[in-house]
């Protein structure tokens, strides 16, 4: 399309189509038609004259089987526009003489893909409806040639059973945006049959021109296409409402999430808040606890530590020793006179020495008592401490650790180990058992099979006869088994 015609004598405008091998000027012009080498006589009795500077032509190699047929300015001349204008007028002559033409297939361009896509607020593209505009032969009718339109001019104006449809030949130049948009504006349809590439054998054969002109669909496109396109805006308006739609859920799930991300944020500070909480009101209670304990606790280091447990077993050995002695050589059991001898190493909590107040319990609760009689451990440790006394401050923290599992039991805990929550780990451990010098105690005397335990209850024992085993072979079975070491001095 161009503001002038290409058959226009003065046309010089752009870079010109490269010629063909020889071929400078396809068709001569004749009678107002446009004719090949083949089909007037040769030289210059074709009476041709070219088409774009309308100087005389020469018909050239029409019979030749090594060149191809062409013409020729009769004269010497710089004329450069024959071949475009030529194919021009060739292309709008067939036009108007067969009138038909294969109307090429719309699928969308640059600005219009097919079908139509679109992004939502995730990054998903979407695809509308494709629009389906193929390619479809029609016949024309009115084919008008050059006709102005405003400012611009059509190779070819022609309609169908459509309407008007305007025809541009392309050799070399395309159509200028500006104007293609011009057209599209005013919602006019318009082709164009792109012959740039055209092989110069089909310049030679006029059915195969035909069909290259007329009939080929891969050289033809839609410049402007009113039906496509607007059945294309409506797929695309349809595809933007469902993208519509589809955003707005989007921003309804980011907005549920980033409320229940917020909900998750408040809710996890409030539980944050409510530990914190709960942690200083822990520390604050079991301060208060401890402060209850100070004293013992302060104390506890230096009344565990092992020289001090030394020094008493000395001291306590030296002062109860005989006593204890004394006791021990009552006994007509041999192997139980040793067994006595042997203790728990927390057996010092009581202020006596571990033989006193051992040798002291069998006579007690064994020796002087018939057999089958019985009696419980928590007897023996309450008579103990009674006789003996026990070391107050350490009793004190026992009896915290003690108590502290029992209420964890009667809460449903399974807690076995004696240790209270509000005590650190090393203070729990360094406490003495008050307990555990008892239960060694009976366990050797079970052992030796001077007491039997009751079954079904606990702590509950039964005294027997007097042990029958041999004291050779009893002595390392009752260290290994009670884990008691001998007292030394």
């Amino acid at each position: 399309m161009r503001q002038e015609s290409f058959d226009h004598p003065q046309f010089q405008g752009g870079q010109q189509r490269p010629t063909l091998g020889a071929i400078k000027v396809p068709f001569g012009l004749r009678d107002g038609r446009m004719w090949s080498p083949k089909q007037v006589p040769p030289g210059r009795r074709c009476g041709c004259v070219c088409p774009a500077c309308q100087a005389p032509l020469v018909a050239k190699a029409a019979d030749s089987e090594e060149r191809r047929p062409h013409f020729a300015h009769l004269a010497a001349s710089d004329c450069r526009a024959g071949y475009e204008t030529a194919l021009h007028k060739k292309a709008k002559e067939l036009l108007e003489e067969h009138r038909a033409l294969l109307l090429p297939l719309w699928d969308g361009d640059q600005d219009m893909p097919n079908p139509p896509l679109l992004d939502d607020l995730d990054g998903h593209c979407w695809p509308g409806e494709r629009v389906e505009f193929p390619a479809r032969r029609v016949s024309l009718t009115n084919v008008r040639l050059e006709v102005p339109q405003g400012d611009y001019i059509p190779d070819a104006m022609a309609t169908d059973a459509q309407g008007e449809l305007l025809v541009e030949i392309r050799v070399s130049h395309a159509v200028d945006p500006l104007k293609r948009r011009r057209i599209q504006a005013e919602g006019k349809r318009l082709m164009e049959i792109d012959l740039s590439k055209l092989d110069s054998g089909v310049l030679q054969d006029e059915e195969q021109l035909v069909q290259a002109v007329l009939f080929d669909a891969s050289n033809r496109v839609w410049l402007s296409c009113p039906e496509a396109t607007e059945a294309w805006r409506a797929s695309y308006t349809a595809l933007k409402a469902r993208v519509a739609l589809r955003n707005q859920e989007i921003l309804r799930e980011r907005q549920r999430q980033e409320e229940a991300r917020l909900a998750h944020q408040q809710a996890a500070e409030r539980t944050r808040a409510r530990w914190a909480e709960q942690q200083a009101n822990r520390e604050r209670f079991r301060q208060q606890e401890r402060e209850r304990y100070a004293q013992e606790l302060d104390a506890l280091p230096a009344l565990v530590s092992v020289q001090r447990i030394e020094t008493l077993l000395e001291e306590s050995f030296e002062r109860d020793g005989p006593a204890a002695e004394q006791l021990i050589a009552d006994i007509p059991s041999a192997k139980v006179q040793e067994a006595l001898r042997y203790c728990d190493t927390n057996a010092w909590i009581y202020t006596v020495h571990p033989s006193l107040w051992q040798a002291a319990c069998y006579h007690h609760f064994v020796l002087h008592q018939r057999a089958g009689q019985q009696f419980n451990q928590r007897d023996l440790a309450r008579w103990v401490m009674q006789e003996f006394g026990r070391e107050e401050k350490l009793y004190a923290l026992f009896l915290a650790q003690y108590r502290a599992r029992s209420r964890a039991r009667n809460a449903g805990f399974r807690k076995h180990r004696i240790s209270f929550w509000a005590f650190t780990e090393l203070e729990n451990q360094q406490i003495p058992d008050f307990y555990k010098p008892i239960n060694s105690f009976v366990d050797r005397l079970v052992y030796l099979q001077a007491l039997q335990r009751v079954p079904d209850i606990l702590g509950e024992v039964r005294i027997l006869a007097a042990p029958t085993m041999r004291l050779a072979t009893t002595l390392t079975n009752i260290a290994d088994h009670s884990q008691v070491d001998v007292l030394q001095p």
